[in-house]
């Protein structure tokens, strides 16, 4: 450092010598010329070149001379360095730039070897296909500290198994806003499920509460799929936020004697959490947890009756739990209260007619 400020003392020396000295220089034929300028009326054509190149030549050595003497300064080097750092070293340019030069500058970037191409020269596409996704970022709005409490019990008037489940999390705008939250669930079994509450907070503490009634579901069929789902558009909402705390109430049916609880995250998501508790004599029979790229912890209570699933790290679209739900072989419930012979069912089957909750800010997938 005491290197670097000797060296720019000295050529600071140096250049305000050679500034002063040409900067008279400069001054000295500009004025030279506008004395023969003014002294020869009619000028013939030599002299008036001469006068000409005097006017060019002074202004150029008076205009080199400032800039000299300003290249030298501690605050015209320290911009010409973060300058040559942002765009040498840290790229930053990069960022600036629009999508399709961004996709163009990821292609040269990242593109398979010649050997790759040789063993599968459709592997360009491959390629290509993760450079759109990650450009489609942007596109898309993520979620983060998702978290999902949920209580699966007996309902005694139809006696069948359901979940009362709440939902949180933090969303965030894309760069076309905030998009819509689309709540909904597939039509099989006793179709009782519903949405009691959602409620959209905003950083300034304003809510915006939404019950069962509010909410306009309809119905879709995919496929042969048939699900109910209700939109709620939200960007008037977020108008001027930069994230929105999102929680809803969501409670699910299952059958007589097992209920898949499932939730797949559509979005991606920084951070998810989820507990759910069996009440009376309801048990986890058995999970499953699909992650991808992150590292997740998965604690079962010795007897069944709690899980939880913790992951601290990003994870994306597909990631999602099954829990499947059930009573024990026995026709009494522990208070007494007979149910009805268990239908015996497959985990395939019972997982065809179970209702499955997907909670998400409008993905492409959704339909309509």
């Amino acid at each position: 450092m005491e290197k670097m400020k000797t060296y720019l003392k000295g050529l600071s020396f140096w250049v305000t010598g050679f500034f002063f000295n040409f900067l008279w220089l400069g001054v000295a034929l500009l004025l030279y010329s506008i004395i023969l300028d003014l002294y020869y009326q009619r000028p013939t054509l030599f002299t008036e070149i001469v006068i000409k190149l005097l006017e060019g030549v002074g202004t150029s050595i008076l205009i080199a001379s400032i800039f000299s003497y300003a290249s030298t300064t501690y605050d015209f080097v320290e911009k010409i360095r973060r300058l040559l750092e942002d765009i040498i070293i840290k790229r930053n340019f990069l960022g600036n730039m629009d999508p399709e030069s961004k996709k163009e500058a990821l292609k040269s970037l990242i593109q398979p070897s010649d050997s790759e191409i040789n063993k599968y020269p459709n592997i360009g596409n491959y390629y290509g296909y993760f450079i759109s996704k990650t450009l489609e970022i942007a596109k898309r709005s993520v979620r983060s500290n998702y978290q999902i409490n949920a209580r699966a019990f007996v309902d005694k008037k139809n006696n069948h198994i359901a979940v009362d489940a709440t939902y949180s999390y933090r969303a965030y705008p894309c760069s076309e806003g905030f998009q819509d939250i689309i709540v909904g669930w597939q039509l099989e079994g006793i179709n009782s499920n519903s949405c009691e509450l959602l409620t959209i907070c905003t950083p300034d503490g304003h809510r915006t509460k939404f019950v069962e009634g509010d909410l306009d579901f309809k119905e879709f069929n995919d496929g042969g799929d048939i699900s109910k789902r209700a939109t709620i558009p939200i960007a008037e909402i977020g108008k001027g936020h930069d994230c929105l705390d999102v929680e809803l109430r969501v409670i699910e049916y299952g059958s007589v004697n097992s209920f898949l609880f499932s939730f797949k995250a559509l979005q991606p998501t920084d951070g998810f959490k989820l507990h759910l508790h069996c009440d009376e004599d309801l048990f986890i029979k058995s999970n499953a947890v699909f992650v991808v790229g992150a590292k997740y912890y998965l604690d079962v209570d010795p007897k069944g009756k709690s899980i939880n699933v913790t992951c601290n790290q990003w994870i994306n679209e597909g990631t999602g739990i099954s829990i499947l739900i059930a009573l024990p072989d026995q026709t009494e419930l522990s208070d007494g209260t007979n149910i009805p012979e268990p239908v015996v069912e497959e985990l395939d089957a019972a997982s065809r007619e179970l209702p499955i909750v997907e909670v998400l800010i409008k993905p492409d997938q959704v339909a309509g």
